[in-house]
């Protein structure tokens, strides 16, 4: 599916628990707004019970206004039990993620730790898919009019903005140094994965043997991106080896299935890659190594959001974007046990 902007969503309300069954854990991978008092007490009880816790090519100018298998095993039916104390972690880095503020899509920060909630944008166009640079000192977002979309670098501490790809609606992620950006772009040779110079502009198309890729994320490491293609007629998870130049190298296929498999995300270390599986009604929230071995199913009847996942520093939570009764909304999702916490109206979260 072609994604060019998010719908509008609304800023994170008081987190609810909410208990999922999942199979055996997996290992660990490596304006300002105060929440209301009611969910700051609950918040702070919470962390107290579990001790707390993890296209054309365009130079930059200026800032706009507005692997093969059967089908995955699949995990067992959730069976409700006691609310969980655990789903909502004390670690510090923010969250960013995209909620509606009066006729557009704005972006917003979260801290789960001082529970504050503040718009950082206030564009005439609708903001979608903003991911943190790896120093966490700029983002990388989409900003789509009417007119166009455009892929844009937001300085964290200024608020200074700078287009880098014009003419480009899809989601963008960084390379390991912040030096270049990964984006999906649609030309005449069909859609595919190009490495972008942030300081210069200069692409450069990454070698995966298809016209077909599309959302692709960028391992921390540098040498491996894992995206989805549907050079087969169907979305499946592949990852691409790549050399310093980024040029691509050996491509390996991770899912086949009738599924769509979408959304495929990395975590922090590089050992275990999320992503959507399921079909457009019933989308769920999977996990496997780097390799495609190990496939879990995380999530049961939470309908995944057209976001990428987004892992938490340690490795050990998921939070994801679930469309519900017609809404977009954000999860917190506890990898080893299934158990998942409501946070709030949003979509496309990402956790530095």
């Amino acid at each position: 599916m072609k994604i060019e902007a998010p719908p509008p969503t609304q800023r994170p309300s008081a987190p609810v628990s909410e208990d999922h069954n999942a199979e055996d854990p997996l290992p660990p991978s490596s304006s300002d707004r105060a929440l209301p008092p009611y969910l700051c007490v609950l918040l702070t009880l919470l962390m107290a019970a579990c001790g707390g816790a993890e296209t054309g090519e365009a130079a930059p100018g200026a800032a706009p206004e507005g692997a093969s298998e059967t089908t995955p095993e699949q995990a067992p039916e959730a069976t409700p039990d006691a609310a969980s104390d655990e789903v909502i972690p004390n670690l510090p880095s923010p969250i960013v993620y995209v909620g509606s503020a009066g006729t557009a899509d704005q972006l917003f920060t979260f801290d789960l730790t001082s529970r504050v909630t503040r718009q950082l944008t206030s564009l005439s166009g609708n903001a979608g898919f903003p991911v943190w640079s790896p120093d966490g000192m700029r983002m990388v977002f989409v900003v789509a009019t009417d007119e166009s979309a455009d892929v844009v670098i937001r300085d964290a501490e200024s608020g200074a903005t700078t287009v880098i790809v014009r003419g480009n609606g899809n989601p963008a992620d960084w390379g390991p140094r912040g030096e270049r950006l990964l984006i999906t772009k649609d030309g005449n040779d069909g859609r595919g994965l190009y490495i972008v110079d942030v300081a210069s502009g200069a692409q450069q198309r990454v070698n995966t043997g298809s016209s077909a890729d599309a959302y692709a994320r960028w391992a921390r490491s540098g040498d491996v991106i894992a995206y989805e293609s549907g050079r087969d007629g169907n979305p499946e998870i592949y990852i691409t080896r790549l050399d310093a130049s980024g040029a691509g190298g050996e491509t390996t296929r991770l899912t086949n299935n009738t599924d769509l498999d979408e959304w495929p995300s990395l975590s922090h270390d590089g050992s275990h890659i999320a992503w959507a599986s399921g079909n457009e009604e019933e989308k769920d929230l999977w996990v496997m190594r780097i390799d495609g071995t190990d496939k879990r199913q995380i999530s049961r009847g939470l309908l995944f959001g057209d976001a990428f996942a987004e892992w938490s520093p340690d490795g050990t939570q998921i939070l994801m974007t679930v469309l519900e009764d017609d809404s977009f909304v954000l999860k917190l999702i506890q990898v080893g046990n299934g158990k998942v916490a409501h946070i709030g109206d949003g979509t496309a979260p990402s956790w530095h």
